[in-house]
């Protein structure tokens, strides 16, 4: 459910600021002290957690409304970056979190940048550079640095320009910084005396230890540099250079002192004060502005000071401490050279802008005691050779000027100067810790020439002692101070021989160089030189001079020197040596290397840098280099460069291998284009530039490619990128096998020939070397000008740097949803090009997720719903598949809101969005529900859920779906009112997933839709608003199927607002806990409360009021990196409701926490807040989690599985087959044993019938007469039984036969009972001659003739159920009925049957009488009486008294013999002492009043129906015979009736007869009940007295059934399905099933019952209030 929109300008974050340190100590200390109270149980954190829950396996997901996801930070107020874009911002990121270090102007970028690490691998410090200017408001040169806790390090000042590359050497803790930079800032405005001598150019070294710009060795290089790469222990810089900048020109300016104790000192205009006149106090003075050590001026007048040297000299640096004496002091002075009054241009920094300024005259002089430099700025030209310089000043302040101190140093071509003559080396008063000096041994004498500016030494000896020990140990020692290690020239001066007149003595001079503690150098200097010369004596490279170790120089006579033959003396002399600063490499061509020791103590033996050992060609620039291994050519580590050059001859173009000695091209030769930057991952290197492809064509390559150092084969990126790559780094962040390529593109091609898709980007993209394929990425919005990480060093925390004027940045780019893992990690599931986007209205929120899995046994999906888009076209709802999200559903073009599954079958609930086609008018799209089997890749097919008639059917909404475990009911909540348009369904409703059919629950007081359910402990637990009338307002309630009905929860009544969510405390002990969210009514503010099992308590915790809060749900403390839960103090005070020990509660929305910070998941534990996680949107505003749910088993559930089609029309088949050959076996059983049974009754009957004649027919007319057992044949009952039964054994055996005499049909089907072979039947013979060969029949001779046949028409309509149905109306035809009145159906048949039997025999007797033996007369009158005496013997003895019967208006009939209207009616008398289980029932019935009337039940001809009451199956043979006839009166009637025909006259034809028989057989001739009726004068609701089939009046046996009352209206919608309306009665016959019953709804008594299935909870058992029973009958 997508949040509310949300304060973005609560966030803080447009200004990127970075937290000072006292700020962000506050920061750490308000997240400490939350004032919050919902705590735990335990104070400790404690690790006891249960294993064996299954939730605490597999992955956490998290979904909800976010692009980006980062792990909460404090000094990031708590959310992912929203940043300023018309800023340029630095980032740290790691793999799960996003730190601001800073933000930069606009102007700047930032496009280097290195970081320390501490021991577990986190940022220490990181380091930029770029074009920027300023840091969070502070001023920063081109450089600068920042720690975790947001200090900035200026870096001193920084650098004069642009910075291209960052090197942080974690050995010497020492940042090399390389561009197109001049010199550092610190070194132009520090001291004049040191501008421009730290660097010259390009490159320069900071300590990061001491904070202060270390000596290049080299001073700096003469073009810009590009990368860095260490190599083998040194620093390898590349770039578009080709020589080192180290000469005389940038030498510092203070380290040659002159002496200015030994120069001619004078002064103008000097005081008359005493001890302040003479301008020699203000030499290597100690004192402050007392006599004798300052120098003043006369009042009111300027004046000067004039300093002549003793030698010539060229000066560099002048220093001047003014005097403060009495309020004087000099204002402006200028400079002028003493030969020739030249004035001089100095320069000085200008101590408010820190930037050097110029002067020639007026050269500014501040009035305080701080020295005060200028520099020299005139050239070699001006200064070379100057004897000396006056100081003229010429403004002041009080009464006059003066100075207090006075330095001059020189520098230059004639720097550094060691003189032979010791009192020249420097000045006695030098601060500088070394000073030049000259010590000699031997007859060495001081040599002043006229025509020589300088005092030198000089050596004489006899020409024959040149050789002898004693002048070859006469050396001068000099030791010059040398500043900075380099290459130096040496040059040696040498006084023209013309000074002295003693050319003709000039010799050589042996020179030792001893420039370190291993090499020396022996040079031979000759001195035959007229003039005075500087002579050239070796170039050697010089350490820097310490206390330990100073380079020295050794001047002897040479014993080998020529010496002219006429002179008898050699001369030797020594004036200086100096030392000129060379350049010390000119053929560079873009790289050097550095050895990052800058110690003096490893510079003494050598240079600690240097060129390669080869050279590329010239002009080379070089963007990148990269150091690696390449196994098969190189086994050691190679260096690889990148850039432009070229070099046919060696075959290798825009890159090449360096192995230490050559260098040698890559196979292919290179590639064709740029190579811009170059890393290595494992044995490959990548590669990025402006590119196409290999040099030699042969592989397409687009901007970015793989070469792989072990088969030495270039491979393609995918299709590459559409444009330049400017930086390629290991993302280590991500693991050691992902590469990030950086630069100007927006899109990755596909690889050619594939079906793939290119990948729009935004100048970013990430390699996955492993599985070679793109993979997530940061989520940074805009492309970064700065991308940079440190090869993997498998450490705790491995973190990149990124920076640019972005507006978002976040850990990792997530689309709505990510994975908390086992291990406690926040894994993206985004996958370029198969991600989540959003949707045609630029939304992007998932609201619900789950793992879909059919079984424990299936593996689970991950499927989500919300408002997104995938990559293939499906909208709102997907699943995540092999790393890519996928379509799962087509037509969800509606926000899903909630997800679940139930077996194969999922569920799809959210807000509905009907469009209606304009052409047809229909609608289309989604309902709000949607039922997909997954197996089948099938929506099914369900009646919709709506709202009211009047509401748009787009706005139904389904907020929450819940499965009842182990049943096949899934209920669903919302806002709707109906389902199917017709069954009322009020915001929650159940459907059956087998029937899919819709209940609805018992009525309750919802008002309002349902927010959420969940059952707990086998309550469903709905919230909503529950409203009742006055009472108060309930927004939570349970509902309990057991007895479907609702209940209040204790407690439920005092939560403050509206339920928004539910959560079950899966892990408390005790079953049915839950949590519960909400907001209050009054403002609008957050709440959580528990419900533990008997009541709910609300939290008494603090969170910010605008927090919204959309889930809760318990964590296992082992899920959490321990760092997050660590991180916070214990709150003041214990919670009113604890959390269950092991576990936190994890708390998620958009949550504002105590101390004001700003998260989107947090958790709660031990009195404590952590925050976890923060999201970000890409349009910057801060994102919120709508769920967190975990990876479990799906719920069991009840489910039928319908088989597939064709397997069900094989069964089909089978079953047809089966049931064809089982009936055909079962006809041939049957006819077998009809066979077998009509053979046995038949033989039976003939000899009943044989028994009967020979006891005689007794007197006429009477219904019993005295038989004896010998006339029975068998037995010792009387001897009406015994002929009844005998009559009832033929009757049996008869079927259904075709009457000769007529078309007639009737249906005369084999008896249900069976007789047991004991009976009065048994063993009785039967003739074939007693079967009347026409109709199959016994003869009426024998005397069970009539019994039988009568029995058998009653036999065969109680057995059958199609029957013969004669219709008067029809003049007598006959027709089938189907399920009729099977009493009519008996009676006719008995009527006919006793007719024709009637006829026959008196045919019979009249035959006989005329010629038969009076013994044969007497027997068939005795067989008609037997017969007789048998019914009325069976009547007698279980006669079924008849029911009442009811007219038409279910008025009750009095019987009356003499009306017409009664001659239907029956007695009623059903004995309540009878031994008839049948009678019994019935007495009883009767005695609870009358009986109602029946309506129709089912569709007949004859409109009638009854339902069966259930018969005894207890009833002996005689019992069921009496059932089978009816009762003793009718059978009796009948009897009586065929006695007097048999015992009269036979003058009237069979034909007559029969048609007399069938006139009279419809009424009761003797005043008993008529054996036959009408059908068509039968009235409605009669039952038929037959007890193997006996009926009630339908109302009246209904009534055994229970009754329940209808709670709403049910309309049937299918065949079988039971309608009714709410309040009428329905009796339920069968509650086998918990979802369907089957009942029987009466509507009246004008109005057929119904039977059919219907929902159990539309009815109650309790009748509805303002109904009454009679009302309903």
């Amino acid at each position: 459910m997508a949040a509310d929109s949300n304060d973005v300008d609560s966030l803080s974050q447009s200004a990127g600021a970075i937290s000072t340190p006292e700020s962000l100590a506050e920061d750490f200390e308000s997240s400490s002290a939350f004032d919050d109270d919902f705590g735990s149980e335990d104070e400790s954190l404690s690790d006891d957690v249960d294993t064996d829950d299954q939730s605490d396996e597999g992955g956490i997901g998290i979904v909800g409304g976010f692009s980006g996801v980062s792990s909460f930070s404090p000094n990031n107020s708590g959310a992912s970056l929203s940043l300023d874009k018309d800023l340029t911002s630095v980032v740290s990121l790691s793999k799960d979190s996003g730190i601001l270090m800073g933000t930069f102007t606009a102007e700047g970028q930032v496009t280097a940048g290195c970081s320390f690490y501490n021991s577990d691998g986190s940022i220490s410090q990181s380091f930029f550079g770029g074009t920027i200017t300023s840091l969070n408001s502070t001023n920063v040169g081109y450089v600068v640095g920042v720690d975790p806790f947001g200090l900035v390090d200026v870096m001193s000042g920084g650098v004069d320009g642009p910075v291209n590359a960052l090197y942080c050497d974690p050995g010497t803790n020492q940042v090399f910084v390389g561009g197109n930079f001049t010199s550092t800032i610190a070194g132009l405005t520090t001291s004049i005396a040191t501008m421009r001598s730290s660097s010259t150019g390009s490159m320069a070294i900071y300590s990061a230890g001491s904070k202060a710009w270390q000596q290049v060795p080299f001073l700096g290089l003469d073009g810009p540099v590009f990368d860095f790469a260490e190599y083998d222990g040194s620093v390898y810089a590349v770039g578009a250079f080709s020589s080192t900048v180290d000469n005389a020109t940038y030498v510092p300016l203070n380290t040659q002192p002159l002496n200015l104790t030994a120069c001619n000192i004078v002064g103008g205009n000097n005081a008359e004060i005493d001890g302040f006149t003479d301008p020699r106090n203000t030499i290597c003075t100690t004192k402050r502005d007392q006599a004798n050590n300052t120098w003043l001026l006369r009042d009111l007048l300027d004046g000067y000071m004039t300093i002549n040297f003793p030698f010539k000299a060229t000066p560099s640096l002048l220093r001047l401490m003014n005097t403060v004496y009495d309020g004087r002091g000099t204002k402006t002075f200028r400079m002028m050279a003493v030969e020739n009054n030249q004035v001089l241009t100095m320069s000085y920094i200008d101590p408010d802008t820190k930037t050097e300024l110029f002067c020639t005259q007026g050269c500014p002089l501040a009035q305080n005691d701080d020295w005060q430099e200028f520099r020299f700025v005139d050239g070699d030209a001006m200064l070379a050779n100057i004897t000396g310089v006056m100081i003229k000043i010429d403004d002041y302040y009080g009464q006059g000027g003066g100075l207090n101190k006075v330095e001059i140093y020189q520098r230059g071509k004639y720097y550094p100067h060691v003189y032979a003559l010791d009192i020249y080396n420097g000045s006695p008063c030098s601060t500088l810790p070394l000073r030049p000096s000259s010590t000699f041994v031997g007859a060495w004498t001081e040599t002043t020439a006229a025509s020589y500016r300088g005092t030198y030494r000089t050596l004489t000896v006899n020409v024959a002692d040149v050789a002898s020990a004693q002048v070859q140990d006469s050396v001068i020692t000099m030791a010059p101070y040398i500043p900075e290690p380099g290459f130096y020239k040496v040059y040696m001066m040498v006084p023209g021989c013309q000074n002295t007149n003693t050319c003709q003595s000039r010799s050589s001079a042996h020179v030792l160089l001893m420039t370190d503690r291993k090499l020396s150098k022996l040079i031979q200097v000759n001195q035959y030189n007229v003039e005075d010369e500087e002579v050239e004596v070796a170039t050697v490279y010089a350490p820097a001079s310490t206390s330990s170790f100073s380079a020295t120089v050794r001047v002897s006579l040479a014993p080998d020197g020529v010496v002219d033959p006429q002179a008898t003396s050699v001369e030797l002399v020594v004036d200086y040596l100096r030392f000129e600063r060379i350049t010390s490499y000119s053929n560079l061509n873009g790289v050097i290397q550095l050895n990052p020791d800058l110690t003096s103590s490893n510079q003494l033996n050598q240079a600690i840098y240097g060129p390669l050992s080869d050279f590329l060609p010239e002009d080379s620039v070089v963007y990148s280099v990269a150091a690696g291994i390449s196994n098969t050519t190189h086994p050691d580590s190679t260096l690889f460069l990148g850039g432009t050059f070229s070099d046919s001859d060696n075959g290798y173009y825009n890159i090449a291998q360096y192995d230490g000695e050559s260098i040698k091209p890559l196979n292919a030769t290179g590639l064709y284009g740029t190579v811009n930057s170059m890393t290595f991952v494992g044995t490959s290197l990548y590669v990025g530039g402006s590119f196409n492809g290999t040099a030699d064509h042969a592989t397409a390559l687009g901007n970015i490619a793989q070469y792989n150092t072990t088969d030495q084969i270039w491979y393609p990126l995918s299709g590459g990128v559409d444009g330049p790559v400017t930086s390629v780094v290991p993302y280590s962040p991500f693991g050691p096998d992902v590469v990030a390529f950086a630069g100007g593109f927006s899109t990755l091609y596909a690889a050619p020939g594939t079906k793939d898709s290119n990948i729009t980007v935004s100048g970013l993209c990430m390699w996955d070397a492993a599985d070679a394929e793109w993979t997530s990425m940061p989520y940074i919005r805009s492309t970064p000008t700065l991308l940079f990480a440190d090869l993997w060093k498998d450490q705790t925390y491995n973190f990149a740097l990124t920076a640019g004027s972005f507006s978002v940045v976040a850990a990792l780019e997530a689309d709505g949803a990510v994975l908390l893992t086992s291990a406690g990690q926040i894994e993206s599931l985004n996958t370029p090009g198969e991600s989540l986007t959003p949707d045609f209205q630029g939304r992007l929120t998932v609201n619900s997720g789950l793992w879909y899995a059919k079984d424990n046994t299936t593996t689970p999906v991950l499927i989500v719903g919300g408002q997104f888009q995938t990559q293939d076209g499906a909208t709102n709802l997907a699943q995540l598949r092999d790393g890519k999200w996928q379509r799962l559903l087509d037509g969800v073009n509606g926000e899903v809101l909630s997800i679940n599954n139930a077996a194969n079958l999922l569920f799809v609930g959210g807000v509905a969005n009907i469009t209606t086609n304009p052409d047809n008018g229909k609608l289309s799209g989604f309902s709000g529900l949607v039922v997909y089997n997954v197996d089948k890749d099938d929506v099914i097919g369900i009646q919709q859920l709506q709202g009211p008639s009047d509401s748009d059917p787009s706005a139904v909404r389904v907020n929450k779906i819940a499965i009842r475990a182990d049943t096949s009911m899934v209920v669903v909540g919302g806002n709707f009112t109906t389902a199917g348009g017709l069954l009322s369904c009020p915001y929650i409703c159940t459907l059956d997933i087998n029937e899919s059919q819709w209940s609805p629950l018992s009525s309750s007081t919802l008002i309002d839709e349902v927010t959420d359910m969940l059952f707990a402990d086998k309550l469903l637990v709905v919230a909503g608003t529950f409203k009742n009338g006055t009472e108060p307002t309930d927004y939570l309630m349970t509902y309990d199927f057991e007895v479907s009905s609702w209940a209040n929860i204790t407690g439920a009544e005092n939560l403050p607002g509206p339920v928004t969510s539910l959560t079950p405390a899966d892990h408390e002990e005790s079953a049915g806990m839950y949590y519960i969210v909400g907001t209050s009514s009054s403002d609008n503010s957050p709440y959580m409360a528990k419900y533990d099992g008997t009541s709910i308590t609300i939290a008494d915790f603090t969170i910010g009021a605008k927090s919204t809060v959309h889930s809760i749900l318990l964590v296992s403390r082992s899920r959490i990196p321990s760092s997050v839960l660590g991180s916070t103090s214990n709150l003041n005070r214990r919670s009113n409701m604890p959390i269950p020990s092991g576990y936190v509660l994890a708390v998620s929305g958009d949550l504002y926490l105590p101390n004001g910070q700003r998260a989107s998941n947090a958790f709660f534990y031990d009195n404590q807040w952590a925050g976890f996680l923060s999201t970000i949107q890409s349009d910057s505003s801060p994102g919120f989690i709508n769920s967190v749910f975990y990876e479990i088993p799906p719920t069991n559930v009840y489910q039928r599985h319908k088989l597939s089609v064709a397997l069900v029309i094989l069964i089909a088949i089978a079953i047809a087959l089966g049931i064809t050959f089982l009936i055909v076996l079962i006809g041939l059983v049957y006819i077998y044993m009809r066979n077998r049974r009509e053979a046995a009754a038949t033989a039976s009957a003939a000899s009943a019938a044989l028994a009967a004649t020979a006891g005689g027919l007794g007197a006429a007319g009477t219904t019993k007469a005295p038989l004896t057992a010998t006339m029975l044949g068998a037995g010792t009952t009387s001897g009406a039984g015994a002929g009844f039964m005998a009559a009832a054994a033929g009757a049996a055996s008869m079927g259904s036969k075709r009457n000769t005499q007529g078309d007639q049909y009737r249906n005369m089907a084999g008896v249900r009972d069976t007789w047991a072979e004991d009976n009065a039947f048994a063993g009785e013979p039967v003739s074939y001659e007693n079967i009347n060969p026409n109709t199959g029949r016994l003869h009426s001779g024998s005397p069970a003739g009539l019994a039988s046949l009568a029995l058998a028409g009653r036999q065969a309509a109680v057995s059958s159920d199609t029957y013969v149905h004669y219709d008067e109306k029809s003049g007598g035809d006959a027709k089938y009925a189907h399920h009729g009145d099977i009493n009519e159906s008996l009676d006719s048949i008995f009527e006919s049957a006793a007719a024709e039997a009637e006829a026959e025999e008196k045919n019979l007797a009249r035959e006989r009488a005329a010629s038969a033996s009076s013994r044969e007369a007497a027997t068939g009158g005795a067989g008609a009486v037997a017969a007789a005496a048998a019914v009325a013997g069976a009547g007698a003895r279980h006669q079924m008294p008849q029911p009442h019967h009811y007219d038409s208006e279910s008025n009750l009939i009095v019987a009356d013999s003499g009306s017409e209207s009664n001659r239907y009616s029956r007695s009623s008398v059903y004995r309540s002492d009878s031994t008839n289980p049948f009678e019994q029932r019935m007495a009883l019935r009767e005695s609870q009043g009358a009986f109602p009337p029946a309506g129709p039940f089912a569709d007949t001809d004859d409109g009638l129906g009854h339902i069966p009451i259930p018969r005894s199956h207890q009833l002996d043979a005689e019992h069921s015979t009496a059932a089978a006839l009816a009762g003793a009166s009718p059978a009796m009637g009948v009897s009586t009736a065929v006695s007097r025909d048999v015992m009269a006259s036979g003058k009237s034809s069979t034909k007559n007869l029969r048609r007399r028989s069938e006139t009279t057989s419809t009424r009761n001739t003797d005043g008993g009940i008529s054996a036959s009726q009408s059908p068509s004068s039968r009235p409605s609701g009669e039952s038929s007295t037959d007890g193997s089939s006996a009926h009630l009046p339908i109302r009246d046996s209904l009534k055994q059934y229970p009754v329940f009352y209808a709670k709403f209206t049910f309309s049937s919608r299918e065949t079988g399905e039971l309608g009714f309306r709410a309040g009428e009665r329905v009796f339920v016959i069968d509650q086998s099933d918990e979802i369907w019953w089957m009942g029987i709804v009466d509507h009246g008594s004008d109005q057929p019952l119904e039977q059919g299935v219907f929902p159990a909870t539309y009815v109650s058992n309790e009748p509805p209030k303002s109904t009454d029973w009679s009302d309903l009958m």
